[in-house]
């Protein structure tokens, strides 16, 4: 029985778009059907590892659905959805499921969350975007007003879609969360013929999201990061090493204070230790691969993808539950845009769930705390 998994599954759904998508057949061209087929599904096999516990998933795939009227790019404008039928045999009842959201730009992180998340009973989407920022942006919102439009038809429940992403995916995640319901993107999304539907999620979750970095972003409430996040972390991992292995750690970092069990460091000594994040106006363009002159022109604006621009704004139709990790192993610009993401959104009263993991990245533990956070999470639906 083969594991299941998202790459996989884009894999089916790139080469379905190659070659023609289901919805545009028989109609002229550059003309797409919005409507979803029920019945148009293969009924997969899959053995999913869950908390340590293997599971036995049958699902149905959906693939090589366009999400627009008028794709330009047949290959990446379109989505998968996987729908469970049974789990170990017990039958899912998935007509009013969580969606997990999640796009092609994502990573393994997220391959692993979406394996769990459609053993847990949800329903999950996998849309493919296009490789610039601005395209890939404007590509997931019509995704989402794609599910929106075929609710009822499309098993879930539209009202408790989750974004998720890791990596580029996860800070297009973050943008699509942080800029729901602005008009800047209403005439791109109108050229493509997508669903006159909201973009709105109900929560963002999103593990090392890269995205662009702005001076402002670098200028978040460091102490208070440095003491509701880092120290946390930080402490977890020394308490969890063995005596031996702590006391070398302490004295390979000599910069860490350890005391009673307590930490203390600098957020500068930290930023010494990871490597000092720098403002990068390009950062989700080069995560994305697309040409750097893409953006050029009165019509892409830096503003219309920098997720923080949009909570500052305090956009009212934002997503107001949010699921953040990252790693300090090196990587700089997650660990920003976590912090800055973090303390913009509880400013605002958001429900934010942020964790930091110490000398690493978040990985397969993560994706089982994922699948527990939305659980939970989506129960307070009415918020």
């Amino acid at each position: 029985m083969a594991e299941v998994g998202r790459c996989a599954v884009l894999g089916v759904v790139l080469a379905v778009g190659a070659g023609g998508l289901a919805g545009c057949a028989g109609r002229p061209k550059g003309s797409c059907s919005l409507e979803f087929d029920d019945a148009a599904y293969a009924q997969k096999d899959a053995s999913v590892k869950v908390k340590g516990v293997h599971k036995t998933v049958r699902y149905r795939l959906y693939s090589g659905i366009p999400y627009v009227a008028k794709p330009v790019d047949v290959g990446h404008q379109n989505l998968s959805v996987r729908v469970p039928v049974s789990v170990d045999g017990k039958r899912v009842d998935s007509a009013g499921a969580p969606i997990l959201l999640d796009n092609s730009s994502s990573g393994e992180a997220s391959e692993a969350a979406d394996a769990k998340a459609l053993a847990s009973g949800f329903v999950v989407v996998t849309s493919a975007v296009r490789g610039d920022a601005w395209d890939g942006i404007v590509d997931l919102k019509a995704a989402v007003r794609y599910v929106r439009r075929n609710k009822g038809r499309l098993p879930g429940d539209v009202d408790r879609i989750v974004a998720t992403g890791s990596g580029a995916g996860g800070g297009l995640a973050a943008l699509l969360g942080a800029s729901a319901g602005r008009g800047q993107y209403d005439d791109a999304l109108d050229g493509l013929g997508a669903a006159e539907e909201s973009d709105r999620v109900h929560a963002v979750a999103a593990s090392g999201p890269v995205t662009e970095i702005g001076k402002a972003d670098l200028d978040f409430d460091r102490h208070w990061f440095l003491t509701n996040y880092l120290e946390p972390s930080a402490t977890r991992f020394l308490k969890g090493l063995p005596e031996g292995a702590r006391a070398l750690y302490l004295k390979r970092n000599p910069w860490i204070t350890w005391m009673g069990g307590r930490i203390s460091f600098g957020f500068g000594d930290f930023l010494g230790h990871v490597g000092a994040p720098q403002a990068v106006p390009g950062g989700p363009q080069a995560a994305l691969g697309g040409p750097q002159g893409a953006l050029g022109g009165a019509k892409r604006k830096p503003v219309l993808w920098n997720a923080m621009d949009f909570v500052r704004q305090r956009n009212p139709a934002r997503a107001r539950h949010w699921w953040l990790r990252a790693g300090t192993d090196g990587a700089g610009v997650p660990l920003t845009v976590v912090g800055s993401l973090a303390a913009g959104l509880e400013s605002l009263g958001d429900d934010v769930d942020a964790t930091i993991d110490w000398n690493g990245t978040p990985g397969d533990a993560a994706a089982d705390g994922l699948v527990a956070w939305i659980t939970r999470t989506v129960a307070r639906r009415s918020q």
